[in-house]
């Protein structure tokens, strides 16, 4: 309530300052209401689903000072916990000498997300934005040999709601300093330093920790060929409690490098990541390790990011804590209308582990290599490779055809059954085709088809391969209706839910230019969904769904 008439008092204040004093005003606002009902399904269990959403965005500009707020009303909500209230508010401003200051909500990338990387992403419902204050000076000088400095210092508090346990919930108060400098136009170089203090719940008790986070980083950009490298070391000292009892100092670091090749009618990119935030033995591994990488990290995941369906039910889960990997990305056009785009990763743990108990205990040992630095693909180091190729061509005007062939390898390695680590295999070739009758009706289908392997089906060797199908058909009439019709089937008899088919029709209409609304109603199959290195399970759902978009 008190936020309320803080506002409410605000927007007085400011239409008073207005009428007085002519000042210049801008306001925006936007609007998205989402509701759901129906069914979810935990294994075969079906249970009533329905969640209420309402964000509404709102900016007022007054000579430059923004102030911003976020009204929510989650109740329920789809994934997290239960909210209405004022749930973000900020004030900014940015002056031309190369200085600004916000106080109150943001989110903050340094670099690439080696020390911070601190996002929202709603549909997982995942957020380790920081409530504080971050003040941000660039400038260059000089003319005939211009130099480049930006500075940054923030601070805050973060709640982190942990998206897989949203009642767990992680405090840390952050501090941030960086530096950035270009001594010649094409090189950048930056420092970055975070300190956090963590109160992290385990077993209802309290877990306190400190954390230095230094980084170093280096980008260099020229006409032909773009380099980045990133080092960040991270050192987090545990407060000794009842789960604790003895001092602990977690140390671990990251290493990510990027190359780029842009020439003519090819593109060349190499990832290559080395992380090691907390190596631990098998039997000691955690989510909610206090030493593990911390929330507010997210470095880059070196792997592509897929939009076909059938390839994306199967992603591979970064686990920053302990993977070495990479991948390659080729891009190649012959022509303006035809494209090819080949990927390759891997990835995989960086080391092995043998147990030297000769009795029935549990003590593992860690089997050093030299080459720890390079993935390997031995079923110890739970290792996982892709192989993806895929063309587009744009025949005519009227038609377009883009197709697809991917090959997935995982294996998640069992320490103390190796037997029975599971394996999965995919291969799937999607294909997509869109033919335009004219500038406002388009026919769009989808066609995908998988091979995958599981070994964790049932015994019989047979039910461990299955195949899954996806279709769609999509009409359009640009620039405001599409209408939709999906389908999924598969031939796995042991789909947790029992189903073997599952259907999905969606409506969506721009009613004008500020005014979207979204309705869908049919079986979606669930899975895991991954974005930015975030990944979560999502369970499958039956019913009516349905999104209006507003802008002001």
């Amino acid at each position: 309530m008190k936020k309320i008439l803080l506002l409410f008092f605000f927007l007085i204040s400011a239409t008073a300052a207005y009428s007085q004093l002519k000042l210049n005003v801008d306001a925006s606002a936007s609007n998205l209401l989402r509701y759901g009902n129906g069914y979810e399904y935990t294994g075969d269990i079906k249970l009533p689903k329905e969640y209420f959403e309402n964000l509404t965005d709102a900016r007022l500009n007054i000579n430059g000072v923004i102030f911003g707020i976020r009204y929510e009303v989650s109740d329920p909500i789809e994934y997290g916990l239960d909210f209405v209230g004022v749930r973000k508010r900020y004030v900014e401003y940015e002056h031309d000498a190369g200085v600004s200051l916000r106080a109150g909500d943001y989110w903050e990338i340094v670099s690439r997300g080696l020390s911070l990387n601190v996002f929202e992403d709603r549909p997982l419902g995942y957020d380790t934005g920081i409530d504080g204050i971050r003040l941000i000076y660039k400038n260059t000088f000089g003319k005939k040999n211009p130099i480049g400095v930006k500075a940054m210092i923030l601070g805050g508090d973060i709640d982190y709601s942990d998206y897989i346990t949203p009642e767990r919930i992680e405090k840390y108060k952050i501090r941030s300093a960086y530096a950035e400098v270009s001594p010649l136009k094409p090189l950048t170089l930056g420092l970055n330093y975070v300190y956090s203090i963590g109160d992290l719940p385990e077993e209802n008790v309290s877990t306190k920790i400190h954390t230095d986070l230094p980084e170093i980083n280096l980008e260099l950009n020229l006409t032909d060929i773009q380099f980045y490298a990133a080092y960040s070391h991270k050192s987090t000292r545990v407060t000794p409690n009842e789960i604790y009892p003895i001092p602990e100092t977690g140390l671990g670091d990251g290493f990510y490098s990027s190359f780029s090749y842009f020439k003519n009618k090819i593109g060349v990119t190499l990832d290559y990541k080395n992380y090691r935030y907390d190596i631990t033995l098998p039997d000691n591994r955690s989510a909610t390790r206090p030493t593990r990488m911390l929330p507010y990290q997210n470095p880059p995941t070196a792997q592509k990011e897929h939009t076909s369906t059938l390839i994306s039910r199967n992603p591979h889960v970064v686990d920053f804590n302990d993977e070495v990997g990479g991948q390659v990305d080729i891009v190649y056009s012959p022509t303006d209308k035809l494209s090819f785009n080949f990927n390759g990763s891997i990835a995989s743990r960086h080391y092995q582990y043998i147990d030297t108990d000769t009795t029935t205990g549990l003590n593992y040992q860690r089997v050093d290599r030299s080459d720890n630095f390079i993935p390997s693909l031995d079923d110890p180091f739970s290792p996982f490779w892709e192989i993806f190729l895929e063309g587009e061509y744009y025949a005519s005007d009227k038609v377009y055809v883009k197709a697809a062939f991917a090959r997935q390898n995982s294996t998640l390695y069992n320490q103390v059954f190796p037997e029975n680590s599971e394996k999965i295999f995919t291969t799937t070739i999607p294909v997509e085709f869109k033919y335009s009758f004219n500038t406002e009706y388009t026919l769009t289908f989808i066609g995908e088809q998988q091979w995958a392997h599981n070994s964790f089906r049932a015994t019989r060797e047979a039910d461990q391969n299955f195949t899954n199908q996806f279709l769609s058909l999509t009409f359009s009439k640009s620039p405001s209706l599409n209408i939709s019709f999906n389908t999924e089937s598969t031939n796995d008899d042991e789909e947790p839910t029992g189903k073997k088919f599952w259907w999905l029709s969606e409506i969506s209409y721009k009613i004008n230019q500020s005014n979207t609304v979204l309705v869908s109603y049919g079986s979606e199959r669930g899975g895991l969904r991954c974005a930015n290195g975030i990944c979560r399970f999502v369970q499958p759902f039956e019913g009516f769904r349905a999104s209006v978009q507003s802008s002001f």
